[in-house]
């Protein structure tokens, strides 16, 4: 098999299997509990949470902390979410068009209780600059921006962007969800200029079940967020619910073998996206390759004219080769991929999109396959 979906998710590394089965076998016990056993267990989330800081540049101590949840789409619930039901009056929640729809829907869910939403245009995988300009106001509760595209592979300029926002509206709250960018590009809160980044393990060859938001300690100290899960009071009183200590340990070992492998693998993806894309130039000149101005290493959005992308996912597939029509996460009767009609595709186009996303285990032999593979459906479906 030929895993090219690794924008949808990855392999877990041996190290987070290994993390994982150690953390539900020998180290089992509620993090919760006073005795030895929850207290050992309490300590190897402790540790986890200070990776996980370290990775987004921030000591551990600091008054900033990272909350565990279940997933990047319950991190970014909770940071849209939070921070509006924080806010005593309703005010103006600014996106971009083609957000995850994690964040989409968050924001739908908060104009649905009172703010307004603003979505900002990112035609070309460019964020409008200008458009951000005007839309921030002085009611400007939050400003929610993905780092990297989970369709496109488009890098936005959200330092830019936060920026402008710290300038024009200093109490606004800037969020980042970084789940395509988290161990793919260089980055830190402090280089961000973010107050919460959502970060995800399953992205980065750790166990699925397990997000984090990032939250600054202005942020804590201000009580600019709150909580959407109730309970026992976990997390800080912001995550109720026993943490999942296997996940979380499972992610703070994928995290440190990525670090590890970090500029030998995106230099692998990046090889490989860039052998596609010349080769595809000369072999299949129809077939077009959706390039932003700036791209992460891993991604690649290619528009194959007169096939659907679900035709060619099932050709591509019968192949033994893995590839998407969009995301994962709302692929599945999905409408028009709003993500590609921000980039400016046509509804026709984007329905003859697939994206291929690749990892530091892809090779240029198995690119060589996929391009092999793609030239024969062409070839085939077309007929049909």
């Amino acid at each position: 098999m030929i895993y090219f979906d690794n924008a949808a998710t990855t392999k877990p590394c041996p190290e987070a299997v290994a993390a994982v089965n150690h953390y539900l076998t020998d180290v089992w016990a509620n993090p919760s509990s006073l005795h030895s056993a929850g207290i050992e267990a309490r300590r190897a989330v402790e540790d986890a949470r200070r990776a996980i800081l370290s990775s987004l540049g921030v000591r551990f101590g600091s008054r900033s902390t990272v909350v565990f949840t279940g997933s990047g789409t319950e991190a970014n619930n909770l940071a849209i979410l939070g921070t509006c039901r924080a806010k005593a009056r309703r005010g103006r929640v600014i996106i971009t068009e083609g957000e995850h729809s994690s964040v989409e829907n968050a924001a739908r869910r908060a104009e649905e209780e009172g703010h307004e939403v603003v979505r900002i245009p990112t035609r070309g995988g460019r964020l409008d600059m200008d458009a951000l300009a005007k839309a921030l106001t002085p009611n400007t509760v939050l400003l929610s921006l993905m780092l990297v595209n989970n369709e496109t592979g488009a890098r936005y300029d959200v330092e830019g962007a936060f920026k402008i926002a710290k300038e024009t509206v200093p109490g606004a709250v800037l969020h980042c969800d970084a789940v395509q960018g988290y161990m793919k590009v260089p980055f830190t809160a402090a280089s961000l200029g973010a107050d919460l980044i959502t970060v995800s393990a399953h992205k980065i060859h750790g166990p699925k079940g397990v997000g984090a938001l990032f939250i600054k300690d202005d942020i804590i100290r201000a009580k600019k967020i709150s909580p959407i899960i109730y309970g026992g009071g976990h997390e800080g009183g912001l995550r109720s619910g026993t943490e999942n200590v296997p996940a979380i340990l499972g992610f703070a070992a994928a995290l440190k073998a990525s670090g590890e492998n970090f500029a030998a693998s995106m230099k692998r993806c990046s090889d490989i996206r860039e052998h596609i894309i010349n080769t595809l130039k000369v072999q299949c000149p129809d077939v077009k390759a959706n390039i932003p101005p700036v791209a992460a290493p891993h991604i690649l959005s290619l528009t194959v004219p007169g096939i659907k992308s679900e035709t060619m996912l099932n050709y591509l597939s019968s192949r033994g080769i893995c590839v998407s029509s969009g995301s994962a996460c709302s692929s599945h009767g999905k409408p028009q991929s709003r993500a590609l009609a921000a980039f400016g595709l046509s509804a026709a186009a984007a329905d003859t999109t697939i994206r291929l996303s690749f990892s530091g285990e892809n090779t240029i032999a198995e690119a060589d396959e996929f391009i092999a593979a793609l030239k024969d459906g062409i070839k085939n479906l077309c007929k049909i």
